[in-house]
């Protein structure tokens, strides 16, 4: 490529304005694929002026350009850089385009993400998921539940998270045994459940907003409310089992025994329903068992989630029953959590 390396965005602008893409769509093909090899560590967030540059030209000019990179692509070796560097561009200019005919390459890349807690910023990753959800099709769930997982616990990432807002299937993170339950009973309840579910993943404060109140009691009355109890107590009881699908764990991320943060939101939600329910002496016993399960210690990292042991703490206060009374007793002897702790003794005085 005249020039050299390209080494600024504005470098990269002239380089796409001198190939040329409306006349010179395989020279430009030729330049970008020289250009994502010849810059180390191309795929980062420097470099996120260049990929909305690409994503803005015209529909025609991209299609031409998609035509290019697909034959590079297939002519490129199998472990050439190019063959990954032309998937990873044909999914940042891949919107409102016709099918490349790359979808299985794509999703073996994104499968490769299965087995992950999350991954650091990738470009590709992104890249792939959205010219897939472009086309109208669904990421396997477990390549959901990373992009998920990645969204809540790395750093914050607007591709990532745009993705992800993206992903509204399955309802729940696979992974976890109470999980998989819900989502194969799901489709054999009442058409409310999966706006259930959904609502109770939106728990993400420290208490319920009046709004998220009035959300869940319409739900919790369209569903019936004896229907929600039977329904989600087993559940429940299933938190404490291990995952159904272990996860590679590097140093920086959480033991494979903490909850998965996006499961964890739904766990604080289903707390809060139970607590709009007529008290009955199971929900008490279960929403204490999952205030215990919650703190169970992880080697080297604490508690699973004070926070899902907190929601249970606040239902179990906010139902206000002799019931409930005594499994916040019962808490206060088994406890040790600081923070867990003050919250059950300030639910006991007050």
């Amino acid at each position: 490529m005249a020039g050299g390396i390209v080494r600024d965005f504005e470098e990269f602008k002239t380089m796409i304005g001198r190939a040329s893409p409306a006349r010179y769509p395989d020279a430009l093909a030729d330049d970008l694929l020289k250009w994502a090899t010849g810059v180390l560590d191309i795929w980062i967030r420097p470099w996120r002026e260049a990929f909305d540059f690409l994503r803005k030209l015209p529909a025609d000019e991209r299609q031409g350009l998609s035509k290019a990179l697909v034959a590079r692509y297939h002519s490129a070796t199998a472990d050439a850089p190019d063959r990954l560097n032309a998937l990873t561009l044909l999914g940042v200019i891949s919107h409102g385009l016709h099918e490349d005919g790359l979808s299985v390459e794509r999703l073996a890349r994104l499968d490769a993400l299965s087995g992950q807690y999350s991954f650091g910023y990738g470009m590709r990753f992104v890249s792939f998921a959205e010219a897939e959800l472009t086309a109208g099709r669904q990421l396997p769930p477990a390549v959901v539940a990373v992009f998920r997982r990645t969204a809540l616990d790395r750093i914050p990432d607007g591709d990532v998270s745009a993705v992800s807002k993206q992903l509204t299937e399955p309802v729940l993170n696979v992974g976890e045994r109470w999980a998989e339950r819900a989502l194969a009973e799901l489709p054999l309840l009442a058409a409310s459940w999966p706006r259930l579910l959904t609502h109770a993943t939106t728990a993400t404060a420290a208490k319920p907003s009046a709004r998220w109140e009035k959300a869940g009691r319409t739900l919790i009355r369209e569903t019936g409310a004896e229907t929600v109890r039977v329904t989600l107590l087993p559940w429940l009881a299933l938190v404490s089992r291990p995952r159904t699908l272990p996860l590679r764990i590097d140093g920086n991320e959480p033991d494979d025994n903490v909850y998965d943060p996006f499961n964890a939101n739904a766990l604080r939600g289903i707390a809060w329903l139970l607590s709009f329910l007529p008290p009955h002496p199971d929900i008490a016993r279960a929403l204490g068992a999952l205030v215990e399960t919650s703190l169970h210690k992880v080697p080297a990292l604490g508690p699973r989630n004070p926070k899902v042991a907190n929601a249970g703490v606040l239902a179990l206060s906010r139902i206000g029953h002799h019931t409930t009374a005594d499994e916040l007793a019962r808490l206060a002897t088994r406890v040790t959590h600081k923070g867990t702790l003050r919250l059950i003794n300030t639910a006991i005085k007050g």
